[in-house]
């Protein structure tokens, strides 16, 4: 009798198992942070470079410095933080004969999440923006990419951070530099109605940089 309800508990252990992986986190095939992809037929993974000036770069300024005393007084430009967004876009089956409808980003969110080595740094408030965006999906074992501007860190923010380490509430390094990750999540529909979502990410620095251009 004991070796029977040896056996059964074995059985049950198998079966929750079985059941747990067959579960899996319901986004279905897709990149980690993604949704929906098991009924659109497409993957899409994001690229997000931050730039400001015109320039690449992963240092976000946050304090407002003055080039020049003069008279007249010269300050540095300060204004918002971009980023250029490329999405390239796979089929999840190049084999199949189905063609998949236009993926329509409609929005999207950023989070802002500190680093292990600034903890203690300010929280930056999550931002939301809308956009209007149809990514083609390509045919066969090919991808499509397709590169446009959105937003990385703005100005608001910015001045709420420069104001959070003024007032001496957070702590941080030297100039205010703290280290963070931008969470980028996209969501939208497909020709036929079809919602799906999916991430990106990059890290940067803020603090206060030299921006007066020599």
């Amino acid at each position: 009798m004991r070796r029977n309800y040896i056996c059964l508990f074995a059985f049950c252990l198998l079966s929750a198992a079985m059941l747990l992986c067959g579960c899996g986190g319901g986004d279905g095939p897709g990149s980690p942070g993604s949704c929906g992809t098991e009924k659109t037929g497409v993957m899409v993974d994001v690229t997000i470079s931050p730039i400001y000036l015109g320039a690449p770069t992963y240092s976000v300024d946050a304090f407002r410095d003055i080039c020049d005393e003069g008279p007249p007084e010269v300050w540095e430009f300060y204004g918002t933080h971009d980023a250029s967004l490329t999405f390239t876009a796979r089929l999840i089956n190049p084999g199949t004969d189905f063609r998949p409808g236009r993926l329509h980003i409609e929005k999207y969110t950023i989070k802002y999440f500190r680093s292990t080595d600034s903890i203690g740094a300010p929280p930056i408030e999550t931002d939301r923006r809308f956009m209007t965006l149809a990514i083609t999906p390509p045919t066969g074992t090919g991808t499509t990419t397709l590169t446009t501007t959105g937003i990385f860190l703005d100005l608001t923010r910015k001045i709420q951070y420069a104001n959070d380490i003024i007032g001496g509430r957070y702590s941080s390094t030297s100039f205010g530099l703290n280290n963070y990750t931008a969470v980028y999540r996209f969501e939208g529909k497909n020709d036929f109605g079809d919602s799906f979502c999916f991430e990106g990410q990059a890290n940067f620095e803020i603090g206060n940089f030299d921006n007066c251009g020599g």
